[in-house]
């Protein structure tokens, strides 16, 4: 810094103020910031950020802890947008994944919070319960895409599936399909239990029973779609059938499909078909192209990190505030729904 003091003819504090966007404070005109500049752009000079954190008590840097996120075709997003937010307040997101180990996730964050983050992120592929160290709480953190038995501490960002599976539902009711079953994932997933929780509550607005034979649960890939297909479909002249299947996640669906059109079934025309994700390459892929609700991975990455710039700096008391943060998904409309065939 004394060096382009010296080459730009002016103080220290002059260029201490230009170098920290304060020159209007103290009155330097745009010509000497013009001057600093160049002597800065000549110099190649860069600020010391870690003596600039050590006197601000910031790092400008967050943790951001993940089970297997490196590996999940969905996990890219919520760190893409974990990484937006942050970059556009400049700061920068350092990232471990631990695989799912509790001893390198303990490790993971004390490493962290010895490297002197201003906050922690921790970020599950799976919706779900998680349960972390004490130690997560010892800054400012929050969770994204699961929640903890200590929610009186610990904020977090979850989907909101109950949403979600109403409007997988009613975008069928709203093509006129009274005959909607239920294909879940794992039985007593949270995630399956919210979304059957949307299922029904769009029959109740819709004055609809909801048929219990056709609520069922497998499992979350294709095979387990196909399966469940089949059986509903066996037996009956077809006019007992449904017309439309909320699935629970799109690997389902393109079993649920694939079954349908080995019984003769077509989709949309004799079956309308919903998924769950919009899975990248699959969802777009499939024939028809599937008419699915999308897991908002990118927004709640982002609110995350949103959260964790509004926490840092606030008070212990404010900060020890919890937030649940609900963020909706989208229906994303393709070719897998239709109108009931009039029979």
């Amino acid at each position: 810094m004394n060096d382009v003091a010296r080459l730009a003819g002016v103080s220290q504090s002059t260029v201490s103020a230009v170098v920290n966007n304060r020159e209007a404070t103290i009155g330097i005109s745009d010509e000497t910031s013009a001057r600093v500049a160049a002597a800065i752009e000549e110099l190649g000079f860069r600020p010391n950020l870690a003596a600039r954190g050590l006197r601000l008590q910031r790092s400008r840097t967050f943790g951001f802890i993940t089970d297997q996120i490196a590996s999940s075709p969905f996990g890219g997003r919520t760190v893409l947008g974990a990484q937006d937010a942050a970059w556009a307040d400049d700061h920068l997101l350092l990232m471990v994944n631990t695989s799912g180990d509790p001893l390198i996730e303990k490790s993971a964050i004390e490493a962290l919070i010895d490297r002197g983050v201003d906050g922690l992120l921790y970020a599950a592929v799976s919706w779900g319960e998680v349960r972390l160290p004490a130690s997560f709480t010892a800054l400012p953190s929050i969770l994204v895409n699961c929640w903890s038995p200590d929610a009186d501490r610990l904020s977090a960002v979850v989907p909101c599936e109950v949403e979600g599976g109403r409007a997988a539902t009613d975008e069928l009711l709203t093509h006129g399909h009274r005959r909607i079953a239920f294909l879940g994932g794992t039985p007593n997933d949270a995630a399956s239990i919210e979304r059957e929780r949307g299922f029904r509550e769009a029959h109740q607005t819709a004055n609809l029973p909801v048929r219990e034979q056709w609520v069922r649960y497998g499992r979350y890939d294709i095979s387990s779609g196909y399966q469940l297909t089949t059986d509903l479909y066996q037996g009956g002249d077809g006019d007992e059938w449904p017309t439309g299947l909320v699935c629970g996640n799109d690997r389902m669906a393109a079993g649920a499909i694939s079954a349908l059109a080995n019984r003769r079934l077509s989709v949309p025309n004799d079956v309308s078909v919903v998924g769950y994700d919009d899975q990248e390459g699959l969802a777009d892929q499939v024939t028809p192209a599937l008419t699915t609700v999308s897991i908002p991975h990118y927004a709640m990455g982002r609110a995350g990190v949103q959260h964790l710039l509004t926490v840092v700096g606030t008070t212990a008391v404010a900060r020890a505030e919890p937030t649940l943060l609900r963020v909706p998904g989208q229906l994303i409309r393709r070719d897998s729904v239709g109108s009931p065939r009039t029979r």
